[in-house]
Protein backbone atom coordinates (compact mmCIF):
# COMPACT_ATOMS: atom_id res chain seq x y z
CA UNK A 1 0.00 0.00 0.00
CA UNK A 2 0.98 3.39 -0.52
CA UNK A 3 1.68 5.51 2.58
CA UNK A 4 2.02 9.25 3.19
CA UNK A 5 4.36 10.77 5.14
CA UNK A 6 3.37 13.01 8.55
CA UNK A 7 6.20 15.15 9.67
CA UNK A 8 5.54 14.96 13.60
CA UNK A 9 5.72 17.99 16.05
CA UNK A 10 8.80 18.60 17.53
CA UNK A 11 9.74 18.31 20.96
CA UNK A 12 9.74 22.11 22.09
CA UNK A 13 5.98 22.51 20.12
CA UNK A 14 4.46 19.56 22.11
CA UNK A 15 5.70 20.73 25.66
CA UNK A 16 4.32 24.50 24.92
CA UNK A 17 0.98 22.46 24.30
CA UNK A 18 0.84 20.77 27.07
CA UNK A 19 1.31 23.93 29.15
CA UNK A 20 -1.71 25.71 27.41
CA UNK A 21 -3.51 22.86 28.57
CA UNK A 22 -2.80 22.92 31.75
CA UNK A 23 -3.50 26.62 32.06
CA UNK A 24 -7.05 25.98 31.07
CA UNK A 25 -7.78 22.83 33.38
CA UNK A 26 -6.59 25.05 36.25
CA UNK A 27 -9.22 28.12 34.91
CA UNK A 28 -11.83 25.70 35.07
CA UNK A 29 -10.82 24.19 38.63
CA UNK A 30 -10.55 27.80 40.04
CA UNK A 31 -14.01 28.37 38.49
CA UNK A 32 -15.88 25.21 39.92
CA UNK A 33 -13.64 25.76 43.17
CA UNK A 34 -15.27 28.94 43.90
CA UNK A 35 -19.15 28.41 42.41
CA UNK A 36 -19.15 24.92 45.29
CA UNK A 37 -17.70 27.70 47.83
CA UNK A 38 -21.17 29.77 46.81
CA UNK A 39 -23.46 27.10 46.64
CA UNK A 40 -22.31 26.07 50.49
CA UNK A 41 -22.81 29.47 51.55
CA UNK A 42 -26.08 29.69 50.49
CA UNK A 43 -27.30 26.06 51.78
CA UNK A 44 -25.93 27.28 55.20
CA UNK A 45 -27.84 30.70 54.86
CA UNK A 46 -30.85 28.53 54.22
CA UNK A 47 -30.87 25.86 56.98
CA UNK A 48 -30.16 28.68 59.50
CA UNK A 49 -33.42 30.33 58.10
CA UNK A 50 -35.05 27.36 58.65
CA UNK A 51 -34.35 26.34 62.07
CA UNK A 52 -35.11 29.74 63.36
CA UNK A 53 -39.17 30.31 64.76
CA UNK A 54 -41.25 32.46 62.68
CA UNK A 55 -41.26 36.29 63.68
CA UNK A 56 -44.60 36.75 65.22
CA UNK A 57 -46.56 40.44 65.55
CA UNK A 58 -46.01 42.01 69.08
CA UNK A 59 -49.32 44.00 68.53
CA UNK A 60 -52.32 43.63 66.33
CA UNK A 61 -53.97 46.06 68.51
CA UNK A 62 -54.08 49.84 69.05
CA UNK A 63 -53.05 51.93 71.77
CA UNK A 64 -55.97 51.92 74.53
CA UNK A 65 -57.97 54.78 74.55
CA UNK A 66 -59.17 57.30 77.78
CA UNK A 67 -63.00 58.82 77.84
CA UNK A 68 -62.58 63.06 77.95
CA UNK A 69 -62.96 64.28 81.55
CA UNK A 70 -66.54 65.02 81.58
CA UNK A 71 -67.49 62.77 79.56
CA UNK A 72 -67.84 58.88 78.29
CA UNK A 73 -65.97 56.53 75.67
CA UNK A 74 -68.26 53.83 74.29
CA UNK A 75 -66.56 50.32 72.64
CA UNK A 76 -64.14 48.49 74.67
CA UNK A 77 -61.90 46.87 71.50
CA UNK A 78 -59.29 48.05 69.73
CA UNK A 79 -59.07 45.69 67.44
CA UNK A 80 -57.75 46.41 63.82
CA UNK A 81 -60.77 47.97 62.34
CA UNK A 82 -63.08 48.91 65.06
CA UNK A 83 -64.52 51.74 66.22
CA UNK A 84 -65.26 53.72 69.52
CA UNK A 85 -67.13 56.81 70.01
CA UNK A 86 -67.54 59.35 72.68
CA UNK A 87 -69.63 61.41 74.44
CA UNK A 88 -70.24 64.76 76.70
CA UNK A 89 -71.86 64.94 80.22
CA UNK A 90 -74.69 67.12 80.41
CA UNK A 91 -74.17 70.58 80.29
CA UNK A 92 -70.82 69.92 78.43
CA UNK A 93 -70.25 69.89 74.39
CA UNK A 94 -68.11 67.42 72.39
CA UNK A 95 -64.84 68.87 70.30
CA UNK A 96 -63.04 66.69 68.40
CA UNK A 97 -63.79 63.26 66.78
CA UNK A 98 -67.08 61.54 67.92
CA UNK A 99 -65.66 58.55 66.54
CA UNK A 100 -62.25 57.03 66.32
CA UNK A 101 -61.25 54.26 64.42
CA UNK A 102 -58.30 51.46 64.57
CA UNK A 103 -56.50 51.49 61.40
CA UNK A 104 -53.98 49.06 60.37
CA UNK A 105 -51.16 51.21 60.66
CA UNK A 106 -52.29 50.40 64.64
CA UNK A 107 -52.68 53.89 64.88
CA UNK A 108 -56.30 55.46 65.69
CA UNK A 109 -57.69 58.15 63.37
CA UNK A 110 -58.96 61.35 64.18
CA UNK A 111 -58.05 63.51 67.17
CA UNK A 112 -58.61 62.43 70.98
CA UNK A 113 -61.40 64.46 71.64
CA UNK A 114 -62.66 67.05 74.78
CA UNK A 115 -65.22 67.82 76.76
CA UNK A 116 -65.97 71.92 76.86
CA UNK A 117 -67.94 73.45 79.20
CA UNK A 118 -70.75 75.21 77.21
CA UNK A 119 -70.17 78.80 77.42
CA UNK A 120 -73.69 80.32 79.31
CA UNK A 121 -72.21 83.83 79.28
CA UNK A 122 -71.50 83.49 75.07
CA UNK A 123 -74.58 85.84 74.69
CA UNK A 124 -73.74 88.72 77.57
CA UNK A 125 -76.41 87.69 79.58
CA UNK A 126 -75.67 90.38 82.35
CA UNK A 127 -77.17 93.89 81.95
CA UNK A 128 -76.07 97.13 83.53
CA UNK A 129 -72.43 96.19 83.50
CA UNK A 130 -72.95 92.66 85.32
CA UNK A 131 -70.08 90.25 85.22
CA UNK A 132 -70.88 87.15 83.86
CA UNK A 133 -69.73 83.69 85.32
CA UNK A 134 -70.41 80.45 83.55
CA UNK A 135 -71.71 77.55 85.81
CA UNK A 136 -72.36 74.31 84.64
CA UNK A 137 -75.97 74.25 83.11
CA UNK A 138 -76.16 77.89 84.13
CA UNK A 139 -75.00 80.98 84.44
CA UNK A 140 -74.71 83.97 87.62
CA UNK A 141 -74.59 87.19 87.03
CA UNK A 142 -72.14 89.58 89.93
CA UNK A 143 -74.12 93.66 89.43
CA UNK A 144 -72.86 96.40 89.83
CA UNK A 145 -72.99 98.68 92.74
CA UNK A 146 -77.22 99.62 92.54
CA UNK A 147 -78.63 96.88 90.44
CA UNK A 148 -80.13 93.08 91.30
CA UNK A 149 -81.37 90.40 89.97
CA UNK A 150 -80.56 87.67 87.44
CA UNK A 151 -79.19 89.70 84.77
CA UNK A 152 -78.81 92.79 86.92
CA UNK A 153 -81.94 93.69 85.41
CA UNK A 154 -83.28 95.86 88.24
CA UNK A 155 -82.23 98.90 90.49
CA UNK A 156 -81.72 98.25 93.55
CA UNK A 157 -84.52 99.57 96.19
CA UNK A 158 -83.48 101.69 99.14
CA UNK A 159 -85.88 100.45 101.54
CA UNK A 160 -87.91 97.16 101.76
CA UNK A 161 -90.54 96.34 103.73
CA UNK A 162 -92.33 93.40 104.44
CA UNK A 163 -95.32 93.83 102.94
CA UNK A 164 -93.64 95.05 99.36
CA UNK A 165 -90.62 92.79 98.55
CA UNK A 166 -91.22 90.21 96.13
CA UNK A 167 -92.08 86.49 97.25
CA UNK A 168 -90.80 83.16 95.70
CA UNK A 169 -93.35 80.70 94.59
CA UNK A 170 -92.24 77.36 95.42
CA UNK A 171 -93.15 74.02 93.87
CA UNK A 172 -92.10 70.35 92.86
CA UNK A 173 -90.27 72.64 89.44
CA UNK A 174 -90.16 76.02 91.25
CA UNK A 175 -87.33 76.41 94.19
CA UNK A 176 -86.23 79.85 95.87
CA UNK A 177 -82.79 81.03 94.80
CA UNK A 178 -80.09 81.16 96.94
CA UNK A 179 -78.91 84.80 97.03
CA UNK A 180 -75.77 86.75 98.86
CA UNK A 181 -75.29 90.63 98.74
CA UNK A 182 -71.78 91.37 99.25
CA UNK A 183 -71.35 95.08 99.16
CA UNK A 184 -74.34 95.99 97.38
CA UNK A 185 -73.49 92.99 94.56
CA UNK A 186 -76.02 90.47 94.59
CA UNK A 187 -75.09 87.14 93.83
CA UNK A 188 -78.06 84.35 92.98
CA UNK A 189 -77.96 80.66 92.34
CA UNK A 190 -79.96 77.62 92.14
CA UNK A 191 -79.78 73.62 92.92
CA UNK A 192 -78.87 71.16 90.73
CA UNK A 193 -81.25 70.65 88.40
CA UNK A 194 -82.63 74.65 88.34
CA UNK A 195 -82.00 77.42 86.65
CA UNK A 196 -82.50 81.13 87.38
CA UNK A 197 -86.09 81.82 86.33
CA UNK A 198 -86.10 84.66 83.32
CA UNK A 199 -85.57 87.86 85.11
CA UNK A 200 -86.52 86.97 88.54
CA UNK A 201 -83.55 86.33 90.63
CA UNK A 202 -85.58 84.81 93.77
CA UNK A 203 -87.18 81.99 92.13
CA UNK A 204 -85.32 79.18 89.83
CA UNK A 205 -86.76 76.61 87.83
CA UNK A 206 -86.89 73.28 86.95
CA UNK A 207 -84.39 72.45 84.01
CA UNK A 208 -86.15 69.89 81.49
CA UNK A 209 -83.40 67.29 80.74
CA UNK A 210 -85.22 65.53 78.37
CA UNK A 211 -86.44 68.19 76.15
CA UNK A 212 -82.79 70.02 76.18
CA UNK A 213 -80.90 67.28 75.07
CA UNK A 214 -82.82 65.58 72.84
CA UNK A 215 -81.08 66.86 70.08
CA UNK A 216 -78.38 67.59 71.40
CA UNK A 217 -74.74 66.21 70.55
CA UNK A 218 -74.29 64.17 73.00
CA UNK A 219 -77.55 62.14 72.16
CA UNK A 220 -81.00 61.35 73.41
CA UNK A 221 -81.06 60.66 77.01
CA UNK A 222 -82.84 57.55 76.77
CA UNK A 223 -83.87 55.00 74.04
CA UNK A 224 -87.44 54.66 74.58
CA UNK A 225 -89.12 57.68 76.63
CA UNK A 226 -88.05 60.72 78.90
CA UNK A 227 -89.66 61.88 81.84
CA UNK A 228 -88.82 65.04 83.50
CA UNK A 229 -88.45 65.21 87.34
CA UNK A 230 -87.71 67.78 89.74
CA UNK A 231 -84.44 68.71 89.58
CA UNK A 232 -83.49 65.22 86.93
CA UNK A 233 -85.04 63.02 84.96
CA UNK A 234 -85.88 59.21 84.39
CA UNK A 235 -86.02 56.42 81.31
CA UNK A 236 -90.12 55.36 80.51
CA UNK A 237 -90.67 52.08 79.16
CA UNK A 238 -93.76 51.14 77.54
CA UNK A 239 -96.36 48.53 78.84
CA UNK A 240 -94.96 45.12 79.08
CA UNK A 241 -91.16 46.48 79.38
CA UNK A 242 -89.09 47.40 82.41
CA UNK A 243 -85.68 49.60 82.41
CA UNK A 244 -82.91 47.45 82.20
CA UNK A 245 -79.99 48.08 85.21
CA UNK A 246 -78.08 51.24 82.84
CA UNK A 247 -81.70 52.94 83.20
CA UNK A 248 -81.50 53.90 79.36
CA UNK A 249 -82.78 50.96 77.85
CA UNK A 250 -85.53 48.09 77.73
CA UNK A 251 -86.46 44.75 78.06
CA UNK A 252 -89.38 42.81 77.81
CA UNK A 253 -91.28 41.60 80.99
CA UNK A 254 -91.86 38.01 80.89
CA UNK A 255 -95.15 37.14 82.22
CA UNK A 256 -95.26 33.59 81.72
CA UNK A 257 -92.14 33.03 84.35
CA UNK A 258 -93.32 35.87 86.54
CA UNK A 259 -96.90 34.66 86.67
CA UNK A 260 -98.02 38.38 85.65
CA UNK A 261 -100.24 37.29 83.72
CA UNK A 262 -104.49 35.75 83.81
CA UNK A 263 -104.39 32.72 81.81
CA UNK A 264 -106.46 29.82 83.47
CA UNK A 265 -105.53 26.40 84.00
CA UNK A 266 -107.32 25.48 80.91
CA UNK A 267 -104.90 27.85 79.09
CA UNK A 268 -101.37 28.00 77.89
CA UNK A 269 -99.43 31.07 78.81
CA UNK A 270 -97.34 32.08 75.58
CA UNK A 271 -94.92 35.17 76.44
CA UNK A 272 -94.43 37.91 73.24
CA UNK A 273 -92.89 41.28 73.36
CA UNK A 274 -94.62 43.87 75.10
CA UNK A 275 -97.29 41.06 76.54
CA UNK A 276 -98.60 37.53 76.52
CA UNK A 277 -101.42 35.34 74.97
CA UNK A 278 -103.67 32.89 76.73
CA UNK A 279 -104.36 29.84 74.11
CA UNK A 280 -106.56 27.31 74.98
CA UNK A 281 -105.58 23.83 73.96
CA UNK A 282 -108.10 21.45 72.33
CA UNK A 283 -107.55 17.82 72.04
CA UNK A 284 -108.75 16.72 68.48
CA UNK A 285 -111.00 14.52 68.16
CA UNK A 286 -110.51 10.74 66.24
CA UNK A 287 -113.10 7.78 65.25
CA UNK A 288 -112.20 5.08 67.31
CA UNK A 289 -110.02 7.08 70.05
CA UNK A 290 -110.19 9.19 72.96
CA UNK A 291 -107.88 11.71 73.99
CA UNK A 292 -108.06 12.23 77.64
CA UNK A 293 -106.89 16.08 78.78
CA UNK A 294 -104.17 15.72 81.99
CA UNK A 295 -103.23 18.78 84.32
CA UNK A 296 -102.41 21.56 82.01
CA UNK A 297 -99.45 24.18 82.90
CA UNK A 298 -97.43 21.42 83.99
CA UNK A 299 -93.48 22.44 83.70
CA UNK A 300 -90.74 19.94 85.22
CA UNK A 301 -88.77 17.16 84.51
CA UNK A 302 -90.65 14.34 83.46
CA UNK A 303 -90.40 10.06 84.16
CA UNK A 304 -89.06 9.87 80.58
CA UNK A 305 -86.15 12.22 81.16
CA UNK A 306 -87.32 15.45 79.05
CA UNK A 307 -89.14 18.83 79.94
CA UNK A 308 -92.85 17.55 80.31
CA UNK A 309 -95.32 19.01 77.60
CA UNK A 310 -97.63 21.76 78.54
CA UNK A 311 -101.50 20.59 78.17
CA UNK A 312 -100.46 17.21 76.53
CA UNK A 313 -103.61 14.85 75.85
CA UNK A 314 -103.55 11.19 76.96
CA UNK A 315 -104.07 9.04 73.77
CA UNK A 316 -105.76 5.94 74.04
CA UNK A 317 -106.29 3.58 70.78
CA UNK A 318 -107.53 -0.45 70.85
CA UNK A 319 -106.48 -3.19 68.14
CA UNK A 320 -107.42 -6.55 67.72
CA UNK A 321 -103.65 -7.19 68.35
CA UNK A 322 -101.94 -4.59 70.34
CA UNK A 323 -102.72 -2.36 72.82
CA UNK A 324 -100.70 0.98 72.56
CA UNK A 325 -101.10 4.18 74.92
CA UNK A 326 -99.37 7.51 74.09
CA UNK A 327 -98.91 11.07 74.89
CA UNK A 328 -98.57 13.71 72.85
CA UNK A 329 -99.08 17.13 73.08
CA UNK A 330 -102.10 18.56 71.14
CA UNK A 331 -101.16 21.99 70.80
CA UNK A 332 -99.90 24.04 67.54
CA UNK A 333 -100.41 27.53 66.63
CA UNK A 334 -98.58 29.66 64.03
CA UNK A 335 -96.66 32.83 64.29
CA UNK A 336 -95.00 31.92 67.93
CA UNK A 337 -91.95 29.20 68.51
CA UNK A 338 -93.25 25.96 69.02
CA UNK A 339 -91.66 22.40 70.55
CA UNK A 340 -93.59 19.18 69.69
CA UNK A 341 -92.95 16.76 72.37
CA UNK A 342 -93.69 13.25 72.04
CA UNK A 343 -93.37 10.50 74.21
CA UNK A 344 -94.96 6.53 74.01
CA UNK A 345 -95.42 3.66 76.14
CA UNK A 346 -97.32 0.64 76.89
CA UNK A 347 -97.91 -2.76 75.80
CA UNK A 348 -97.94 -4.46 72.64
CA UNK A 349 -99.99 -8.04 72.39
Amino acid sequence: PHLERTDCLGRQETHGSLKQVQKLLSAHETSYLQSLRNLKKKINLLQSNVGKPAIKPINSTCTKLDAPINGRKLGKSHSVGHEVHFLCDPGYELVGSESRICQESLTWSGQQPTCRDINACASSPCLNGGTCTDEVNQFSCFCAKGWAGATCQSPVPTHCCGCCCPTATTGPLVRPSRCTVTQGTTHCTCEPGYTISGRDSNTCTDIDECELFHNGQAGRLCLHACVNTPGGYRCSCPIGYDVTRDGRSCKDIDECATRRNNCTNEQMCINTYGGFQCVRVDCPKVPNAAYVKTSPIWRGESSWGGISPKSPCLFHSMSSRKRRMKMETCLEFTGQTHVWFSFSYGLYI
